[in-house]
């Protein structure tokens, strides 16, 4: 059995709260009601409605249309999401929807994408690429693993209107070679790094106090590579806004990309961050960004998925967690089972999972093959919401 105390894995901050749901209120502690950011902001707390907008400066509620009269003068906006709420991904599909009807240039900047990926994205915004010749040539399902459909509308609209579309992931050493280094130094963000990797969480929640640190400053290294050609974009298309779109650490409280990119960029961010309304009660700390907007809480992800958490190992996936009431769960999946097959087919990486899952539809049964104490077994999976 592996060691939860020897495993460390790098899980986007967008995810880490959608273990068993898709609302960004919904994680091991409420991120979004912390007493960090902006100090003028940090000690309020504004009401959200569904549909609403609130300006947690002022605290006044506006529509989309007059939310865009604030988004036309800006060069940076990041919108942040829960990978698996297409709530979410319909606020980031409506921020660039609202630009474009403002007529304004834009590029989009997309955490779901390598910057290896570039040949692939202006590809596929000339219309050289079908869809699934794009999803197979970025290499979806391996370097981001999330079900196309959650962000095929946002891709479409982007190829539509000739959007130019920027990968922001990469390698660490873009730092390295331009002499810099992440900041490290905000106790803020720690306070946030700690609600989303706290004790509660079935991944790292335990993790000795070395690998904790480690983890945060992997965390701030992936904030600065996204702020550095973040910034290379805003260069590059000087008249142009650009929209980031990325998981939700990396947004909330401006203590990600925002906080990282003073190295290069010096104006201001805007931030939009959807929040999951789950009552009339429903508030949020001031600070938490610009602008928050209210979308319907989800029970479900829209697309089915598992309900585990996984690791590569010689001959398939380890299983280290099962979500509770989670299609895995219900299917009698244990941590520490590997699995082998999946539909027939066999499963030797991550990406191989999220593929044949992609072909999955809400109601459907599927085979799993699984390994349990080296004895091969065949479990009956049922996806249901």
């Amino acid at each position: 059995m592996m060691k939860k105390t020897g495993l460390l894995i790098l899980i986007s901050y967008g995810a880490i709260v959608s273990l068993g749901c898709t609302g960004i209120s919904s994680g091991v502690r409420d991120v979004l009601t912390l007493p960090v950011g902006d100090a003028e902001r940090s000690d309020q707390r504004v009401a959200v409605q569904v549909d609403t907008v609130v300006n947690t400066l002022s605290g006044n509620a506006l529509s989309p249309q007059a939310l865009s009269e604030y988004l036309t003068a800006a060069r940076l906006v990041l919108v942040a999401e829960q990978h698996t709420s297409l709530e979410d991904h319909r606020v980031q599909l409506r921020v660039l929807e609202l630009l474009k009807e403002a007529q304004r240039p834009l590029v989009i900047g997309l955490e779901m994408f390598v910057v290896d990926n570039q040949p692939t994205l202006d590809a596929w915004v000339a219309g050289q690429l079908t869809e699934a010749e794009f999803v197979g040539q970025s290499d979806w399902y391996s370097t981001w693993g999330y079900h196309w459909g959650y962000y095929r509308e946002i891709l479409l609209f982007a190829r539509a209107h000739a959007i130019p579309l920027v990968g922001l992931r990469g390698p660490s050493e873009v730092l390295t070679e331009n002499g810099v280094s992440p900041d490290l130094s905000s106790q803020d963000h720690r306070t946030l790094f700690s609600a989303f990797f706290g004790t509660d969480d079935p991944v790292h929640g335990g993790l000795p106090e070395d690998q904790l640190e480690a983890l945060f400053v992997a965390q701030c290294r992936r904030d600065a590579v996204m702020a550095f050609h973040a910034a290379e974009a805003l260069k590059a298309h000087p008249e142009a806004t650009l929209v980031v779109l990325a998981g939700a650490g990396h947004v909330v409280y401006e203590l990600g990309i925002a906080r990282q990119i003073a190295e290069w960029y010096n104006e201001p961010a805007t931030t939009i961050v959807p929040v999951s309304v789950q009552s009339s009660e429903t508030r949020v700390q001031a600070s938490v960004g610009d602008f928050a907007w209210g979308v319907p809480n989800e029970t479900d992800p829209a697309f089915p998925s598992l309900g585990a958490i996984s690791v590569s190992v010689d001959g398939g996936l380890h299983v280290i967690h099962v979500n509770p009431d989670s299609t895995a769960d219900r299917g009698g999946l244990e941590p520490g089972d590997i699995l082998t097959h999946f539909k027939d087919t066999a499963i030797a990486a991550s990406s191989d999972l999220n593929r044949i899952l992609a072909t999955v539809e809400w109601g459907d049964e599927a085979p799993l093959m699984i390994r349990r104490d080296e004895t091969p077994e065949e479990i009956t999976l049922t996806f249901r919401r």
